[in-house]
């Protein structure tokens, strides 16, 4: 059932409201039997349980067990000051509501117990009334500071959780995109029998190849779905250049070479794959400059999109075209030697062969097309 934006049956007690008397136990400490007969019956009177003691060592004992909502202390005791028991009482239980007694008015004890968070600071003789008033000030202060607690953790984890909710919706959403862009890359290789499966097999190379490096999981998942995608900008190719036999015009190979910007603003809204798309925007650029779309050199080249580079000139080398016959593996992968350090890093050449060799068939072996020499 869809949940409210404010559960407040989660963050009880409703808006701070005071817990019933006998919820909520009192301990207090004063070394004057009198006083605490005065204020163990006032407070019973209303119902609240109480524990008096005569030392303040004897009440942080007590304190220190637990379950107390209130501490009600005389200043002057024997054995241990009232702010002594104060300050070690809050340290136990940072929640505990805290009255103090004196019996003469102390500027530096109202000043030492507003620093340590006392609740009230209460002179002898109190009246009943002003005892009850103050006790419930104190309780209510207390309540309204645990229900903006309780809210905050509430609030928190609300925001998680439909913040997860939308990014996991998000997720989705992209993870659809992806498998529907990979299914037009599938459909627009399947008109062509020279390229169908071309960018399947690419971003199986590519991720053996990252595997291969120790990229760790989810580099693997970027690179691979660069692999998966790096041709999708060839949907604004026409076909008369896509199959011409013979050599490309300069204009011709302008519009080619254009297909990785077009691919990246496909991709663009895509933003959980924007590496893999930064690895497609640059899978043709070469170590030595003569790359494109930018003409980057060396190390801006991002080690991802060499791989994917390597890995889509390894698989086309391997695949028939109409105007020659596939390579076979070792002839490719002596062709691709030659561009160690000139157009790809080393490490990554060594990958491809190293991936290729442990292959049982070529990458990129197809059966003989009709036709084909």
């Amino acid at each position: 059932m869809e949940r409210s934006p404010i559960d407040f049956d989660d963050v009880s007690p409703i808006g701070g409201a005071l817990p019933a008397p006998e919820d909520t136990p009192i301990v207090v400490v004063d070394d004057e039997p009198s006083v605490l007969s005065f204020l163990r019956k006032v407070l019973e009177g209303e119902g609240y349980p109480v524990e008096t003691f005569e030392s303040a060592q004897e009440a942080f004992t007590r304190i220190s067990q637990g379950g107390i909502a209130l501490l009600i202390a005389d200043i002057v005791m024997p054995d241990m000051s009232g702010m002594e028991l104060v300050r070690r009482s809050l340290e136990e239980d940072p929640g505990l509501s805290v009255l103090i007694l004196t019996g003469a008015a102390d500027t530096e004890s109202a000043v030492e117990s507003l620093r340590l968070g006392v609740d009230d600071y209460l002179q002898k003789p109190i009246s009943a009334d002003g005892l009850i008033e103050s006790v419930v000030r104190a309780l209510r202060h207390q309540a309204q500071a645990d229900y903006r607690d309780k809210l905050e953790i509430w609030l928190r984890s609300e925001v998680k959780r439909r913040t997860d909710e939308v990014q996991q919706r998000s997720r989705e959403i992209e993870v659809v995109a992806v498998a529907t862009l990979s299914t037009l890359v599938r459909a627009m290789e399947a008109k062509d029998p020279y390229l169908k499966g071309h960018s399947e097999r690419v971003a199986r190379l590519c991720e053996r190849m990252a595997q291969h490096m120790g990229f760790d999981a989810q580099d693997i998942e970027d690179v691979r779905t660069a692999g998966l995608l790096h041709d999708i900008g060839m949907i604004a190719i026409p076909e008369s250049i896509l199959h011409k036999e013979g050599e490309l015009s300069e204009e011709e190979y302008r519009q080619v070479r254009g297909h990785v910007e077009v691919a990246a603003k496909i991709l663009e809204p895509l933003s959980h794959i924007a590496r893999a798309v930064s690895y497609i925007r640059c899978h043709h650029e070469r170590l030595d400059g003569s790359g494109y779309p930018q003409g980057l050199r060396g190390s801006d080249i991002p080690l991802a999109a060499q791989i994917v580079g390597l890995a889509e000139s390894y698989g086309s080398l391997t695949e028939r075209r109409p105007h020659r016959k596939a390579y076979s593996s070792k002839e490719a992968l002596d062709t691709l030697n030659a561009s160690r350090d000139v157009w790809f890093e080393a490490r990554v050449v060594d990958a491809l062969e190293q991936v290729v060799k442990s292959e049982p068939e070529p990458a990129g072996s197809q059966p003989e097309h009709p036709g084909s020499d």
